[in-house]
C-alpha cells in the first residue's frame, strides 16, 4: 500500500475530528464510540489511533480546532503594563461573544464542551483539564483587574478577586444560556450588552479618580 502524503495524512486526520465535531454534537461525548467516528468518517480504527492516543485526545484536539483568538489578547493584558486595562478586557470579551455567535464551528464546540459531555469516566482527565483551564483563565482576570486596581480604574468597592470570578461567570453563563436555546435570543448584541453593563459598575468614575488625584499631595 502507498505511503499517504503528508496532504493526505493531514485530510485525513481532518475528517476524523469532523465526524467526532458531528457525532459528539448530535448524541453526546459519552453515547459515542470511536467505530462510529470512524465510520462516519470512513476511515478506520486505527487511522484514529495513528492520529490520536484516545477519545481524550479526539477531544482534545477538536476542542482546539475553535480556540478563540481572545485568549491571546488576554495574556497579552495580562503581562503589559500599558495603557487602559479594562477597555481593553471589555472589548476583548465583546468581540468573543461576536465571534462565537458568527462561527457555527465554534457554537458546535461550545455546544458538546459546555451541553454535550459528561465529565466522568474516560473523559475524566477532560474534567481536570476543564477545571484547571478555567483556573488559568481567571487567574489572568484577576491579573487583568489587578492592573486596573493599581492605575485606579477599577471601582474600590471591586477586588480583582472578586471581579474575575464576576466577569467569569457572566461569561460561562451568556453562553449556556444562549447555546441551550440559540432561537430564544439576540446573543450577538445582547451579550456584548451584558459585558458593557458590567464594566459600566467595574469603572471607578472619572469624577472619583479626579478627586483623588487633586487631593493626592504633590
Amino acid at each position: 500500500m502507498a505511503r499517504k502524503t503528508k496532504a493526505e495524512a493531514e485530510q485525513t486526520r481532518c475528517s476524523i475530528l469532523d465526524a467526532a465535531e458531528q457525532l459528539f454534537y448530535e448524541q453526546g461525548v459519552a453515547r459515542t464510540t470511536l467505530e462510529e467516528i470512524a465510520q462516519t468518517a470512513g476511515v478506520t480504527r486505527g487511522a484514529i489511533y495513528w492520529h490520536f492516543r484516545d477519545k481524550d485526545d479526539l477531544f482534545e484536539a477538536m476542542q482546539a480546532r475553535a480556540a478563540l483568538p481572545q485568549e491571546d489578547v488576554f495574556d497579552a493584558l495580562a503581562s503589559d503594563e500599558g495603557g487602559d486595562p479594562l477597555l481593553g478586557l471589555r472589548e476583548a470579551c465583546k468581540e468573543a461573544i461576536r465571534q462565537t455567535a458568527a462561527d457555527e464551528r465554534r457554537r458546535r464546540v461550545y455546544t458538546i464542551l459546555l451541553l454535550r459531555c459528561e465529565y466522568v469516566g474516560e473523559m475524566k482527565a477532560t474534567e481536570e483539564r476543564r477545571r484547571r483551564n478555567a483556573e488559568r483563565m481567571i487567574g489572568r482576570l484577576e491579573s487583568i483587574f489587578a492592573k486596573a486596581a493599581r492605575n485606579g480604574t477599577l471601582s474600590v468597592v471591586w477586588s480583582p478577586k472578586l471581579a474575575a470570578l464576576t466577569l467569569h461567570g457572566l461569561l460561562v453563563g451568556l453562553f449556556v444560556n444562549w447555546l441551550e436555546d440559540p432561537s430564544k435570543s439576540d446573543f450577538a448584541t445582547l451579550g456584548p450588552d451584558c459585558v458593557d453593563a458590567l464594566f459600566a459598575s467595574l469603572r471607578e468614575p472619572e469624577e472619583t479618580r479626579a478627586s483623588k488625584r487633586s487631593s493626592s499631595p504633590t
